[in-house]
């Protein structure tokens, strides 16, 4: 079976890190939101271009990207079942006051399922769009 072509570690040079948004509800403060942060991840970013570009327009998307990364199984479990925030390049000011900075340009927000490649634990691929706030 012929490997994926970005199994080489090499690739994996965009840092970014991710923010998972957590509501709750405090007696006598009423619904409160927070972003919380994870680690630094390495990953392979590639901006869309071409007729990937022109679909994505079409959905009224105007910055996409695709990433790939290697497999880590609770940033995967987060994706699929929460709200998740990326930074692109690990901006230390992409989020202020505690909220994500919808005017800057390093911040996306997921596009689509995550994909654990292959089914073997060991590269996921997820496709992100600017993040426009909400």
């Amino acid at each position: 079976m012929k490997m994926p072509k970005y199994v080489n570690a090499g690739e994996l040079r965009t840092r970014i890190k991710c923010y998972v948004k957590k509501s709750s509800y405090v007696s006598g403060e009423g619904q409160t939101t927070v972003w919380e942060p994870s680690e630094v991840f390495m990953c392979k970013w590639t901006g869309s271009y071409g007729a990937r570009a022109m679909d994505a327009q079409a959905l009224g998307v105007n910055d996409s990207a695709t990433i790939i990364m290697r497999y880590t199984p609770g940033l995967y479990t987060k994706l699929r079942t929460e709200q998740v925030i990326v930074i692109k390049n690990a901006d230390s000011t992409a989020i202020s006051g505690g909220v994500p900075d919808k005017n800057n340009p390093n911040v996306y927000e997921l596009w689509g399922g995550v994909d654990n490649v292959l089914e073997k634990n060991q590269f996921m691929e997820f496709r992100v769009r600017r993040y426009e706030g909400k």
